[in-house]
């Protein structure tokens, strides 16, 4: 007994000092043990996850999906993986604890020993490794529109701001989320999904003007560069965007199924801008847009 008080108690201190979140689970997916010690997901205290189930957590969605891998761990007793995106606009557990910005995941579920069965549930943000990726894929279309993506936007942008700063021109960018594109992939299936981005694509393609730039970029978005476009025609072309998608829809099991973006627009502010600046400060405009419940435009020069 004292051997065995010995090595749980190393297990124990073993667990607190990983980087990644770290919850043991028990069948029914109730949370048992809970150790977050450099965490960028708000959890809260590990004394106030305990006891807590996945489905007090996270919406219907993820918990079925979450409780799933408990479920095939624990039949076939092995490690089962899967990436998954934590959207605070979806998760209101983590909005409450003040989470601002979705973050894709990967979740690691093992089978864990003990008289009762659990698993031990390992949860690392992988959110700059996805982003990474993307960054190096040698491809500059996406597959599933055709658009150029954020890797063929990138130097476009530079190149857009150096001429702009040459010749005292203007420009600004814009980035377009679809609201909830993942519950209604869960929701309705994932072509239902596809459909929408599609369309949206098309949409857009079809809107924009002969020296813009659209893309694709992340899994539920696109972006517009807009040269010779200062703040306020930035917003106006945006709203322009938000009408189109009002009359936009997936055909899903005889009904059409509607959905709304959240747009954020960022406008070159001088000299020291630079692609990446006007890029974060367009997505922190998306964030700001999404905060505020989803179809919404928000702006900064």
């Amino acid at each position: 007994m004292k051997n065995a008080n010995v090595l749980q108690a190393r297990i124990d201190a073993l667990l607190n000092v990983l980087p990644e979140d770290v919850l043991i689970l028990s069948q029914q997916g109730s949370i048992i043990f809970s150790t977050h010690s450099d965490s960028a997901i708000p959890w809260g205290s590990s004394e106030e996850l305990i006891g807590k189930t996945l489905g007090d957590l996270f919406p219907a969605p993820l918990q079925l999906a979450l409780q799933g891998m408990v479920d095939q761990c624990l039949s076939l007793n092995r490690l089962v993986v899967k990436e998954l995106l934590f959207d605070p606009q979806e998760i209101t557990y983590f909005k409450t604890q003040g989470m601002e910005k979705s973050c894709w995941v990967e979740v690691r579920m093992a089978p864990s020993a003990g008289s009762e069965p659990s698993v031990v549930c390992r949860i690392d943000d992988v959110s700059e490794r996805k982003m990474s990726q993307q960054d190096r894929s040698p491809t500059q279309r996406d597959l599933l529109t055709g658009m150029y993506n954020r890797r063929a936007l990138m130097p476009v942008l530079s190149q857009s701001i150096a001429q702009a700063l040459r010749y005292d021109w203007i420009c600004s960018l814009m980035l377009i989320n679809v609201d909830s594109l993942r519950l209604i992939n869960d929701e309705k299936g994932w072509d239902v999904g596809d459909q929408i981005l599609k369309r949206l694509a098309e949409s857009l393609n079809s809107l924009k003007r002969t020296a813009d730039f659209l893309a694709r970029v992340g899994d539920d978005g696109f972006a517009i560069l807009l040269p010779e476009t200062n703040a306020e025609q930035g917003i106006l072309a945006a709203e322009r965007v938000r009408n189109m998608v009002a009359d936009l829809s997936a055909p899903h099991s005889g009904t059409e199924v509607r959905f709304t973006v959240s747009i954020g627009v960022a406008t070159l502010m001088g000299e020291d801008d630079s692609a990446e600046s006007m890029y974060s400060r367009a997505e922190g405009c998306l964030q700001q847009s999404k905060q505020q419940g989803g179809n919404r435009i928000s702006g900064s020069e």
